[in-house]
């Protein structure tokens, strides 16, 4: 098979959530806190030290498109060592995790199209964003 581009979007909001609005440089901004134990988020330290936080996702793609035109999934996962650790209620609470999105097959190349990113850590006492 030649190189397939996959299209997507994953729904934060599936994800344990808060939305809120907190002051930012030019006013209120809105957005969502995503706690890190309650979505059994990972993280180490990359090569300079930063925290690195991820999100174990498992991906089905299939060859053929379903009836909605989506050619396979993204749902939530977690971690194989935290999963071989875990008792047999919180495995059963594992396979129950949301999927996050669909995905589509694309041919020829795609803009990027990412944000900005900032390593700051944001403390609600700071009342100001880092943007």
């Amino acid at each position: 098979m030649g190189k397939r581009i996959l299209s997507g979007s994953l729904a934060f909001s599936k994800l344990i959530h808060v939305k809120m609005e907190v002051k930012g440089k030019t006013g209120l901004v809105k957005g969502i806190f995503i706690p890190i134990e309650q979505n059994h988020f990972s993280s180490y330290k990359d090569k300079e030290g930063k925290e690195v936080i991820t999100m174990a996702i498992r991906v089905l793609v299939k060859d053929e498109a379903d009836e909605h035109g989506q050619h396979g999934f993204i749902s939530q996962s977690v971690d194989s060592k935290i999963y071989k650790e875990s008792t047999d209620e919180q495995k059963e609470k594992y396979k129950k995790l949301p999927i996050l999105g669909n995905l589509k097959d694309f041919s020829g190349d795609r803009d990027d199209a990412s944000g900005a990113v900032s390593n700051e850590t944001f403390t609600p006492e700071s009342d100001d964003l880092p943007f």
